[in-house]
């Protein structure tokens, strides 16, 4: 897709290497932060970014007080885009749910980075559809905080690649 590494994150992405329609997701979310660190939740008005929604998702942080990790997540609002690309609606779930689906860890790892970093995550990743179809997508992890501080939700944008890899054969 671009030049995001396949394995890894790129914590405060640049604009160029993201997909088009992550590019305005970034400059909209740097908008909304104002002199603050972080924009709120209540900083972001869905009406501003229309074309984005369907690719968009919401997630509450919610910490943990010992275990391996410090947060747990939650869906908020998955977009119809979404939702249809992974044929089902996660919202009202927590992101361990899922944890026996494929590159559920990649998942974890990008949130938890950008909650614990307080930055801009975005990496570029694969998910496996329902018919076993390998998918190349490009993740962004924007943190919200309503202190300021600490991160209490994430805002994130997909970007689909057009057609599954292998030409539309089945993964492996």
């Amino acid at each position: 897709m671009t030049g995001l590494p396949t394995d890894g994150q790129i914590v405060d992405p640049e604009p160029s290497i993201l997909a088009p329609v992550l590019q305005p997701l970034l400059a909209y979310w740097k908008s909304r932060a104002r002199d603050r660190p972080l924009p709120a939740r209540a900083d972001i008005d869905p009406l501003d970014i229309p074309r984005l929604l369907p690719f968009l998702y919401l997630v509450d942080v919610e910490p943990l007080t010992g275990g391996t990790m410090p947060h747990r997540f939650r869906y908020r609002l998955v977009g119809t885009g979404i939702v249809e690309r992974n044929g089902s609606d996660p919202t009202g779930h927590y992101l361990d749910d899922f944890e026996n689906r494929p590159f559920h860890e990649t998942i974890v790892a990008d949130y938890a980075r950008c909650a614990t970093e307080k930055r801009p995550v975005a990496a570029e990743r694969r998910f496996l559809d329902a018919t076993g179809r390998r998918w190349p997508y490009q993740r962004l992890v924007l943190p919200l905080s309503e202190n300021g501080q600490d991160v209490n939700m994430l805002l994130g944008g997909n970007a689909f690649a057009d057609q599954p890899e292998n030409g539309g054969r089945r993964g492996r």
